[in-house]
C-alpha cells in the first residue's frame, strides 16, 4: 500500500458499506474501494471526456478501445469475454462529458480477469497502432459498385439509429443553444453528418490527451482483497505514468435567447400542428446532490404530475400529444420543458402558461404534490438496498466532481428533504433558479419530409468533394485502407492471440440453481426475504374468459386505471395519493403458455410499499379497480394520444423486438397476441381506438365499461415478496379487501389464430432498419432445444456479430430460440437488408463447418450456463419463481439445461444445420425500416406496410 494514500475512509450502516478513497502517489489517480458483503463483485473506470465537437471521438474510442489491447491481443477481447466469462455486468457507456467502464462477476477469478481486461484495454488499446480498428468502429471510406464513395461504420450506423427518434432530435437542438460554448453543446455520441468528416490523426490525439490515470476514476466494490487488487493496477499500469496535468473545462455559460429559435425534425407528415414547443433553462450546479434532487423532486410536482396546474392547463390549452420536462444533463442541469405534438401558432399562450403558474407556485406549492415526488425517490433508495447490482448503481450515480461519500450520502439527504416539504425551501430554489435565472431558451421544432435527406444530402456531397479532391496515389491510399479494413475483419484470431484471452475451467463454475423459497396458502404465493421493510406485491387475475379484442381494450383500461377519476377521487388525486403511498403501482397483461402448450392470459398488478403504508395502499387498488369513471372525453383521448405518443418516442430505440415479435406472430399464437398487445399491431390498434374515441365517444365508453366490469373477477393468485411478518399482515389485510370482488360468471375462451409464413416489410421514418427472420422448429425435444439455445449463443457471438456488426455495419445482430422452439435472428440499427438476409441464411453452413477449437467451445459452455445464473434482485427473485410457478417449471429443468450445455460436443451442435436449413427455407420475413431501402428492396416482400397508414403498399 506505499504506492497508494489513504484520504478517507467512512462507514454507511445503513447501507453496510465501509468506504475508503485512495489517491496514487506516483499519477494523483483516484480509487474508491466500496467494502460490503455482496459477492457480486463490481469494478469500473471512468475518464472526463468533454466532446470538442460532434464527431463523436469519445463514444468511437468507446468501442474501439475494447477491440484489442497489448496484453489481449484478439480482434475483439470484450465480445470474447462476454463469449466466455461469468459476468454478471459488462458494458461501456459514454455519457456527455465522461466514459465509464464497468464490469462485475461473482466469481473470483473471473472478476479478476475482467478487470485486467478492462485496464489493458483502456490504457493500452491497439487501435492506437491499427487504424482498421478505428475505420470499423467509428467511419470508414468505400466505393461502391457504381464507384462512388459511401460511409459506414459502426458507431455511425448506430447514431445514424439513434437520431431517428425525434425525441433525441429536440434535446440535441435544445443542448446546442441552452449549452453553447460549452462540451454540452455537442451530441458526445455523435452526429452522422460529423462522425463521416472524423480523421484518424483527430482521434488518436483525443485519446492521448484524455485516457491517462490522472484523468481517470477507478472503482471496486464488493467483498474482495483489495490489497491484491491495488498492486495490480499499480505494477501492470499507474506505475507506467507520470502525473499529468489534463485541463477538462466542463463549465457552463449562462445563454439566453430573446427571440424563439425554429429547427426541424423528420416526420413523414409536414403537419405545425405536430410540432415541438419547449422552453429550457438551467438550474443549480449537478454536483450539489442536494439540489440535483431537489430539482428532481420540483419538475415532478410543478410539470410532470397530473396533478401539476401547468399540465393540466397545458393540456387543455394547447392539447399536445405528450407533455413533460425532463433534466438536461450537465454540469448544470436543466429543466427542459416540451409539448410533443402541439400547433406552433399555441408558442404564446404555451409559454404564458408555464410562467405564469411558475409564479403563482413560488408563493405556495401545494404539499401533497411535494410529498408525492419526494416519495419517489424515497422508495427508490428503499429499493436499491434489495437490488442485485448496487455496485453499479453506484458507480453510474456518481459525479466525478465529487468524492463517492457525496453520493452515499443519498438516504440522509433524502430524508431532509422530506423533512424540509413543511418550509419554504422548495419555494426558494424555485424562485432562485426557476424565476429569477439568466437563463432562457424557446425553441420550437417542426416537421419536415426531407430532414434526413438534407443530412444524406449533404454527407453525400461531402464524399463527392473528397472524391474530386483525392489524385491517383489518394484513391490508391483509400483503397488500401479499404483492403486493410477487409483482412482485419476476415483475418480469424491465431491461436495465439486467442490464448492471450483469460480462461476459466467449467469447475469454476458453480451449476446449483438457487432454490427460491415458495410457500404456497391458498391464493397467495409467498417468498420469505428480508426485504429491508418492503412488501412487494403482484396480483395476478385471470382473464382467460376475454376474447383478443377485449384483451386490447383492457390494455387500455390497464393505462387508465390511477390516471383518471374514480367515484372518490379525482385523477389529479390520485397522482398524488398513489406515490405517497406506494412505488411501481402498475397494470398490465401478462400473457404464458403452460407445459400444456395451454395460452394463460393474465392482467397484472404490481405495487410494492411498506407495512405501515400497506393498507392505504390496498384502499387505492380497490378504489381504483371497482370504481373508475369513463366518461371525461377529453381526459380518456388525452390519455391515448400520449400512449400512442410515448410509442412513436422508443420504437426505433427497440425497433429488433418489434421486428422479431413481429415475425414470430405470424406462426405462434403466443407471440401474435403479445403483438397485439404490445407490438406494431398494438399501435395500429391505438390509432384505430383513438379514431373511434374521437368519433364516436358513446361507443368507445361503453366498451370500455363492458371490459373493465368483466376484467376483476375473485379468480385471482398473488404473489408476495417479503418477510413472514410482512406477509401475515398482507395476506390478512388483502383477505378483507378482496372478499367483495364477484365470482367468474364466465367461460373461458379460446382465441382464434391462424399461422402462415411470409415476408413482410413495415415502412418508418427510420433511417436504418431492424431486420427479423424465423420460423418454428419442425421437431424438437427437449435436449434439441437445449443444444439449439446453445448454438444461438455460438452464433450471435463471434458468427452473427462478425457478419452483420464488424463486416455489415450494424450495431448488432442475434438470433434466439424461446422455449417452445420459435427460432429467430434479428439485426439492430442496420444499413442493410438483402445482404444481411443473406448472412442469415448462410447459418447452416456456418454450423456444417463449425470450427472452433475446445478451448473456444467450453468458453461458450462457460458463459452461456452462467447466464442462467445470474445475481438477482429480490423482488426479481420473487417474480421469476412465481413464473416458473405458473408455467409449472421445476428447477431440475433448468439444472438438466445446464448439463445439456456442459455435456454438448461439437458435433452435437454441428447435427444441428438441418434444423437451421428448415428455419430459414421458410422465408418467414419481418424488416421493420426505412422506406426508401424498402422500396428498392420491394421485390423481398410478399406485403409492404406503411406505419404511418398501416395499408399494404
Amino acid at each position: 500500500m506505499e504506492k497508494y494514500t489513504l484520504l478517507k475512509n467512512k462507514k454507511y450502516e445503513k447501507l453496510g458499506l465501509d468506504v475508503y478513497l485512495y489517491e496514487h502517489k506516483k499519477t494523483k489517480a483516484k480509487i474508491n474501494y466500496i467494502k460490503t458483503d455482496d459477492k457480486n463483485k463490481t469494478f469500473a473506470i471512468s475518464f472526463k471526456t468533454p466532446p470538442e465537437s460532434s464527431k463523436g471521438i469519445s463514444h468511437i474510442l468507446e468501442h474501439s478501445v475494447l477491440n484489442g489491447s497489448k496484453k489481449y491481443r484478439t480482434k475483439e477481447p470484450f465480445m470474447d469475454m462476454i463469449a466466455s466469462s461469468l459476468q454478471t455486468f459488462l458494458n461501456a457507456m459514454t455519457f456527455p462529458d465522461k466514459t465509464v467502464y464497468p464490469v462485475a462477476s461473482e466469481n473470483e477469478k473471473d472478476f479478476f480477469n475482467l478487470q485486467d481486461v478492462y485496464l489493458d484495454a483502456v490504457f493500452n488499446p491497439r487501435v492506437l497502432e491499427k487504424e482498421e480498428i478505428f475505420l470499423q468502429e467509428g467511419r470508414n471510406y468505400r466505393f461502391n459498385e457504381d464507384r462512388e464513395l459511401e460511409v459506414s461504420g459502426v458507431v455511425y450506423n448506430e447514431m445514424k439509429g439513434a437520431m431517428t427518434n425525434p425525441d433525441t432530435i429536440i434535446v440535441n437542438h435544445i443542448n446546442k443553444y441552452l449549452y453553447k460554448d460549452s462540451c454540452y453543446e455537442y451530441i458526445s455520441g455523435g452526429n452522422p453528418y460529423d462522425i463521416a468528416k472524423l480523421t484518424y490523426d483527430e482521434f488518436v490525439d483525443y485519446y492521448k490527451r484524455f485516457y491517462h490515470p490522472t484523468n481517470s476514476n477507478i472503482f471496486y466494490y464488493g467483498d474482495m482483497d483489495i490489497d491484491k487488487y491495488l498492486k495490480n493496477l499499480d505494477e501492470e499500469y499507474l506505475s507506467k505514468y507520470e502525473y499529468k496535468k489534463i485541463d477538462v473545462d466542463l463549465s457552463v455559460k449562462e445563454n439566453s435567447y430573446d427571440k424563439v429559435i425554429y429547427e426541424d425534425f423528420q416526420s413523414n407528415k409536414e403537419d405545425p400542428n405536430k410540432s415541438y414547443l419547449t422552453y429550457s433553462f438551467l438550474t443549480n450546479e449537478s454536483s450539489n446532490i442536494k439540489e440535483s434532487l431537489t430539482n428532481g423532486i420540483l419538475s415532478i410536482a410543478l410539470i410532470n404530475s397530473d396533478s401539476s396546474r401547468i399540465s393540466q392547463r397545458i393540456y387543455n390549452e394547447i392539447e399536445p400529444e405528450a407533455f413533460y420536462a425532463r433534466l438536461g444533463y450537465g454540469s448544470r442541469s436543466s429543466i427542459q420543458i416540451t409539448a410533443q405534438g402541439a400547433s406552433d401558432k399555441k408558442l404564446d399562450k404555451f409559454i404564458a402558461i408555464i410562467e405564469e403558474e411558475l409564479k403563482s407556485y413560488s408563493k405556495e406549492i401545494p404539499k401533497d404534490s411535494l410529498k408525492a415526488a419526494h416519495s419517489l425517490f424515497d422508495f427508490s433508495q428503499r429499493d436499491q438496498i434489495n437490488s442485485a447490482s448496487k455496485g453499479i448503481e453506484y458507480i453510474l450515480m456518481h459525479n466525478l466532481d465529487n468524492e463517492i461519500f457525496e453520493t452515499l450520502e443519498l438516504i440522509d439527504i433524502i430524508n431532509e428533504l422530506g423533512d424540509l416539504i413543511e418550509t419554504d425551501y422548495y419555494e426558494k430554489f424555485l424562485n432562485k433558479y426557476f424565476l429569477n435565472n439568466k437563463t432562457k431558451l424557446i425553441l420550437v421544432a417542426k416537421p419536415k419530409k426531407d430532414y434526413f435527406n438534407k443530412i444524406e444530402e449533404k454527407i453525400n456531397l461531402e464524399l463527392k468533394n473528397l472524391k474530386k479532391s483525392l489524385d491517383e496515389n489518394g484513391i490508391k491510399e483509400l483503397k488500401k485502407k479499404e483492403k486493410i479494413l477487409e483482412d482485419f475483419q476476415n483475418r480469424p484470431d491465431t491461436k495465439e492471440e486467442k490464448d492471450t484471452i483469460p480462461k476459466l475451467d467449467i469447475e469454476d463454475l458453480d451449476t446449483k440453481v438457487e432454490n427460491i423459497p415458495r410457500y404456497i396458502e391458498g391464493k397467495f404465493i409467498h417468498h420469505s426475504y428480508d426485504t429491508a421493510g418492503m412488501i412487494y406485491t403482484s396480483i395476478y387475475f385471470d382473464i382467460n374468459h376475454l376474447n383478443l379484442e377485449e384483451i386490447k381494450i383492457l390494455s387500455l383500461i390497464s393505462d387508465y386505471l390511477g390516471s383518471i377519476d374514480t367515484k372518490s377521487y379525482s385523477y389529479q388525486k390520485l397522482d398524488d395519493i398513489i406515490p405517497i403511498n406506494m412505488s411501481g403501482f402498475n397494470l398490465n397483461i401478462v400473457s404464458l403458455k403452460k407445459k400444456d402448450g395451454k395460452i394463460t392470459n393474465l392482467l397484472k398488478v404490481d405495487f410494492k410499499t411498506t407495512s405501515d403504508r400497506y393498507e392505504s395502499s390496498l384502499n387505492i387498488i380497490m378504489e381504483i379497480l371497482e370504481n373508475s369513471i369513463f366518461d371525461d372525453k377529453k381526459r380518456l383521448t388525452d390519455l391515448i394520444k400520449q400512449i400512442k405518443a410515448s410509442f412513436e418516442m422508443t420504437m426505433y430505440d427497440s425497433g429488433h423486438m418489434l421486428a422479431l415479435t413481429r415475425n414470430f406472430a405470424h406462426f405462434d399464437k403466443l407471440s401474435y397476441i403479445k403483438e397485439n398487445l404490445s407490438g406494431i399491431g398494438h399501435y395500429y390498434f391505438l390509432k384505430d381506438i383513438e379514431n373511434l374515441s374521437n368519433n364516436s365517444f358513446d361507443t368507445f365508453r361503453k366498451k370500455l365499461e363492458s371490459v373493465y366490469k368483466k376484467a376483476i373477477t375473485k379468480d385471482y393468485i398473488l404473489n408476495i415478496t417479503s418477510d413472514d411478518k410482512d406477509y401475515e399482515l398482507s395476506k390478512n389485510l388483502i383477505d378483507d379487501k378482496f372478499k367483495g370482488f364477484k365470482d367468474k360468471t364466465y367461460n373461458d375462451l379460446e382465441i382464434d389464430f391462424n399461422d402462415k409464413y411470409f415476408k413482410e416489410a413495415i415502412k418508418s421514418d427510420a433511417n436504418v432498419n431492424y431486420v427479423s427472420i424465423g420460423a418454428r422448429l419442425k421437431e424438437n425435444d427437449q435436449k434439441k432445444l437445449n443444444h439449439i439455445t446453445f448454438a444461438c449463443q455460438i452464433l450471435s457471438n463471434p458468427y452473427l456479430h462478425d457478419l452483420i456488426r464488424a463486416k455489415g455495419g450494424a450495431y448488432g445482430a442475434g438470433i434466439m430460440i424461446d422455449k417452445y422452439g420459435n427460432i429467430g435472428a434479428y439485426s439492430y440499427r442496420d444499413p442493410n437488408i438483402e445482404k444481411t438476409i443473406d448472412n442469415y441464411k448462410k447459418i447452416p453452413e456456418i454450423l456444417e463447418n463449425l470450427n472452433l477449437d475446445q478451448r473456444d467451445f467450453t468458453n461458450q459452455k462457460i458463459s452461456k450456463m452462467g447466464s442462467y445464473l445470474k445475481p438477482k434482485s429480490l423482488s426479481e427473485k420473487g417474480s421469476t419463481d412465481f413464473i416458473r410457478y405458473i408455467q409449472e417449471v421445476d428447477i431440475k429443468e433448468i439444472e438438466e439445461k445446464l448439463d445439456d450445455i456442459k455435456n454438448a460436443s461439437i458435433s452435437d451442435i454441428k447435427a444441428l444445420k438441418d434444423d437451421f436449413k428448415y428455419i430459414f427455407d421458410q422465408d418467414n420475413i419481418s424488416v421493420f425500416g426505412n422506406r426508401g431501402m424498402i422500396e428498392e428492396n420491394k421485390d423481398l416482400f410478399d406485403d409492404i406496410i406503411d406505419i404511418d397508414s398501416y395499408t399494404k403498399t
